[in-house]
């Protein structure tokens, strides 16, 4: 096989010395046939000249860039190597405030209460709410209380309505109270009717009494539903 030749290679270079001096010999005037008064004097001489300075030039160039390019080779080869170890663990999540726990730090078993604790608090949510509101918290501060958007603060108080109920039974000619309870439905024209004849229904009970709100004073109820005797 032949030497491989490169730009960089003394051979190379003195291959193509040797071509440029063959051509500037090629190119020099017959010494037997005399110039021509007139005729234009030949400067291939001048050609080659500068082409064997453009040839000197750009092996220098080369030169360095393969310096440049070794010594970037060598500063590869003993550039240290990154040490094993573990895998870099992923960040952890931010923890819940006020409760000091994450989501890295969470076992199945307080999952599984916190998740039950959600849906107890989310069907909470309305009743505490109007509750706030009934002691006179305005929206944003039941929304920061209760984490929450004030916008869903200000639906709940233009969508539902909470009742406070008794409900009594018939003894000889007067009324027992059985139980006492609140509720919060959909605000409609007749919620209060339909949640007392529902409450009638399933309690068993003889009258319901329905307030408005918080009964917080026995005040006259919105509402007296009372089955009649005998039914």
């Amino acid at each position: 096989m032949g030497e491989k030749r490169s730009p960089l290679s003394d051979r190379w270079f003195l291959d193509q010395i040797a071509v440029v001096m063959q051509q500037f010999q090629r190119a020099q005037p017959d010494s037997e046939v005399p110039d021509t008064p007139g005729a234009p004097r030949h400067s291939g001489h001048e050609d080659l000249t500068a082409r064997a300075a453009r040839l000197s030039a750009q092996r220098a160039r080369l030169e360095q860039e393969e310096a440049a390019l070794q010594a970037d080779v060598e500063r590869l080869n003993h550039a240290p190597a990154p040490t094993p170890g573990p895998a870099p663990r992923p960040p952890r999540s931010a923890p819940v405030p006020d409760l000091d726990i994450s989501a890295d730090d969470l076992t199945l078993t307080e999952a599984g209460r916190i998740r039950r604790a959600y849906k107890i608090t989310e069907a909470a949510l309305p009743r505490l709410v109007l509750e706030a509101a009934a002691d006179g918290l305005d929206a944003p501060a039941i929304a920061r209380g209760l984490a929450v958007t004030p916008s869903y603060v200000y639906r709940i108080l233009r969508e539902r309505v909470r009742y406070a109920w008794r409900l009594d039974v018939r003894d000889g000619g007067a009324w027992t109270v059985r139980s006492s309870g609140q509720d919060v439905v959909h605000r409609a024209l007749d919620s209060g009717t339909r949640l007392a004849e529902k409450l009638l229904a399933e309690s068993g009970a003889d009258r319901v009494l329905l307030w408005e709100g918080a009964r917080t004073t026995d005040a006259q109820a919105i509402l007296d539903l009372a089955r009649p005797e005998g039914a």
